[in-house]
């Protein structure tokens, strides 16, 4: 089963209960994310203080990034094939449009990651959580036609957004750095609004 964040857990708990789940661990390049491992529920370990580092980043600022970064490159990944091959002209064009925010914010989150020293790890490698899709997800939209194809991508780009709203959210109220929070702020609203948009079209 897909570990989803509950709407009902504190703000200041979200990014450090991902940083800390089972089978989310280890290095590796952001941009790899391997095929789906499902694994244990999420740990709510966490330091009782989060402590400001250098540049004015916290824990929770670099672990909001580390999240989001993997999660809008593997969210590109499934927006190619939307733009491709979606039977919906609608839902094509909003996935044209939901990539070019997505690049934007990915190149905005990887100068966050070098500012706070975390560039070149992904402590979310192989990490099964809605909101990251998984090699297994796109080989099955890859696999589908017409409106199972579109019935298909929408719900994974559904749980992207809302999983995104909800851990910027988090970092809104909990991270340190005005660049970061300001960049969550701006990552929240803009969901909100591409969710919206494709719920519009039935997704």
């Amino acid at each position: 089963m897909r570990k989803a964040l509950s709407g009902a857990l504190p703000a200041t708990l979200l990014v450090a209960a991902l940083l800390g789940s089972a089978g989310c661990g280890g290095d590796g390049a952001v941009t790899g994310a391997g095929p789906a491992a499902r694994s244990g529920t999420p740990s709510l370990s966490v330091p009782t203080t989060d402590t400001t580092e250098p540049g004015g980043y916290n824990a929770t600022d670099r672990g909001w990034a580390q999240l989001m970064a993997p999660m809008n490159e593997r969210t590109l990944l499934l927006l190619d094939l939307v733009e491709e091959r979606a039977a919906d002209p609608g839902l094509s064009d909003l996935a044209r449009r939901t990539e070019v925010t997505h690049r934007d914010e990915l190149t905005r989150l990887r100068g966050l990651l070098r500012e706070t020293g975390a560039a070149g790890t992904n402590p979310h490698e192989g990490h099964d959580m809605k909101g990251m899709v998984t090699d297994d997800e796109l080989r099955s939209v890859a696999e589908s036609r017409g409106k199972a194809f579109d019935t298909l991508a929408m719900t994974y780009l559904r749980e992207h957004l809302e999983q995104g709203i909800l851990v910027s959210r988090g970092e809104e109220d909990s991270g340190a750095a005005p660049a970061a929070t300001g960049l969550a702020r701006e990552v929240g609203e803009r969901r909100a609004g591409q969710l919206k948009a494709l719920r519009l079209l039935g997704g």
